[in-house]
């Protein structure tokens, strides 16, 4: 089947109903989450240690390793399918090897800490749960591989739904674990969250090895040194120069946040969960359809077709994204309470989390263009560009964290801020060096995004005057209304909103589908 703006649509379409499933799935899990821990400085250690131990799993199992193998696996396979699957055969082998000796590595240097460093009590209790979830770094990096050749093979599907296992598997820790004093039951869900490493990476391999045993007949000699593992050598560091100073990035929210409350990272946790959870259903869904277009149009020098991936992923981006920002901001607040607001998350917990949520919203619209113009960036095999954004990024971010936090006292909020107003510079910088090669921003594009702006402008003045003034429910401060009131002002001004907005982008994606 030859790549057009209807077949990325059919992918991303594909990517988001196993990615539905998944988010779905995750949501009930931080919500058990919520319900059975809240922000307790215990749960907030846990969740800075999940950070630190998954530090590596974007440079060496999503993000940087997916973009760096799907252009080199689809430049082999348009010279020979056979060399294309050896070589994932060879770097599975080799990326299992290397993971191996790193995951040994780290233990031994946090074990040392344990043993011999002075930490703290809250330090101490950080760096223990780190250790015991750093094996499940293995799977999670190895189901990031698989997902990658799924993708390859236009197979979305598993690759979006795995996740719920991993979801379905913490769910179950939470349950088994909610009754249990919170620091003591922390070890044990950790343990939980290796468990749910290994199933996620599980439910992906039926699948793959019948793909590579389709196209090789069975696994044979493994070759962990080949040349087309050392050619992917130099985009893969440059990817991983880029993705880590967006993981160094996480981590220092982190640990900034931890600095202004100790209950900080939990609040950021569930914040985030909230404001990524359009990112996830359709960003990443638009940018894991489209790099394998735009990988293959390049390799035959296909410009035109290019160019017109790149602009409708961005255009149907632009449609999705805005009225998604402005809903957050209009119907954030009684939706965290109605999510998270139950058994030990309390109403201080709940205007906390909706504050950060606002802060991460503001850079919803930029995240998820970065999304697009990074893969397009990795099509056209450079490299260097996301990786020189992503070190700005992270230089500014913690530059701003500081400021925010040491001179202003602002709070974990502090590092939301931050990370939007980084997501912005990020954007302008990919979209210059993208604009220098093939102008991103016709007329036709502005004058779409004056549309729909204005069109959500509309919809969030109705939704807000309907919350407002029907139902009396101040925006931030309606967490002590009933439950049932809450529910009804959720429900009609969202309903408000969806209609008002909803057929003007049911139109404008049909039209932008016709035009591509």
């Amino acid at each position: 089947m030859n790549d057009s703006t209807r077949s990325i649509l059919g992918s991303a379409g594909r990517f988001f109903s196993g990615t539905l499933l998944s988010r779905i799935s995750g949501m009930l899990r931080d919500i058990s989450m919520a319900y059975a821990f809240g922000t307790q400085p215990a749960i907030a250690a846990f969740m800075l240690a999940f950070r630190l131990s998954h530090l590596f799993r974007r440079l060496f199992g999503e993000g940087a390793f997916q973009s760096a193998f799907i252009p080199e696996f689809e430049a082999l396979r348009h010279r020979s399918s056979q060399q294309a699957f050896h070589f994932f055969r060879d770097l599975k082998a080799s990326l299992t090897l290397f993971l191996t000796l790193l995951i040994m590595f780290l233990s031994l240097i946090l074990g040392a800490f344990l043993f011999w460093g002075d930490l703290s009590e809250g330090n101490h209790e950080v760096v223990f749960l780190t250790l015991l979830m750093l094996p499940g770094l293995l799977f999670i990096c190895l189901y990031g591989l698989n997902a990658g050749l799924l993708q390859c093979e236009k197979n979305y599907f598993v690759s979006g739904v795995a996740p719920v296992a991993f979801n379905v598997i913490w769910i179950i820790a939470v349950m088994a674990l909610g009754n249990m004093e919170t620091k003591s039951a922390m070890p044990w869900l950790a343990v939980g969250v290796v468990i749910a490493c290994i199933a996620q990476w599980l439910l992906t391999l039926p699948k793959t090895y019948a793909i590579v045993k389709q196209n090789l007949g069975g696994i044979g000699k493994i070759n962990l040194f080949s040349d087309d593992l050392i050619k992917m050598i130099k985009p893969l560091s440059l990817g991983i120069l880029g993705v880590a100073a967006t993981q160094i990035n996480i981590a220092v929210d982190s640990l900034f946040a931890r600095y202004a409350d100790p209950e900080g990272p939990a609040i950021l946790w569930y914040a985030i969960r909230i404001e990524q959870l359009p990112l996830a259903l359709f960003g990443i869904a638009l940018g894991g359809a489209v790099l394998p277009p735009l990988s293959r149009a390049l390799k035959k020098q296909d410009w035109a077709n290019y160019s017109r991936f790149l602009k409708y992923a961005l255009t149907a981006t632009f449609a999705l994204m805005i009225p998604l920002t402005a809903a957050i901001f209009i119907l954030g607040d009684t939706s965290i309470n109605l999510i998270y607001g139950h058994g030990d998350f309390d109403s201080v917990s709940a205007l906390e989390t909706t504050k950060c949520l606002w802060a991460y919203g503001a850079g919803l619209l930029p995240a998820a263009m970065v999304l697009i113009l990074a893969p397009a960036c990795y099509a056209d095999r450079n490299y260097r560009s996301p990786a020189v954004a992503s070190i700005i990024t992270m230089l500014l971010n913690a530059g701003l964290n500081a400021i925010f936090i040491l001179q202003f006292g602002l709070g974990a909020v502090s590092v939301a801020i931050a990370t939007s107003i980084s997501s912005w510079i990020n954007l302008i910088y990919l979209g210059a060096v993208l604009n220098k090669k093939i102008p991103l921003f016709s007329s036709q594009l502005i004058i779409d995004l004056g549309k729909m702006i204005a069109a959500t402008m509309a919809a969030s003045v109705a939704a807000y005057l309907l919350r407002e003034q029907f139902f009396e429910q101040p925006v931030l401060y309606s967490f002590s209304n009933p439950f049932l009131d809450q529910i009804t002002s959720l429900t009609a001004s969202g309903m408000i909103f969806a209609l008002l907005i909803g057929g003007f982008i049911y139109r404008k994606t049909e039209t932008i589908k016709d035009r591509a």
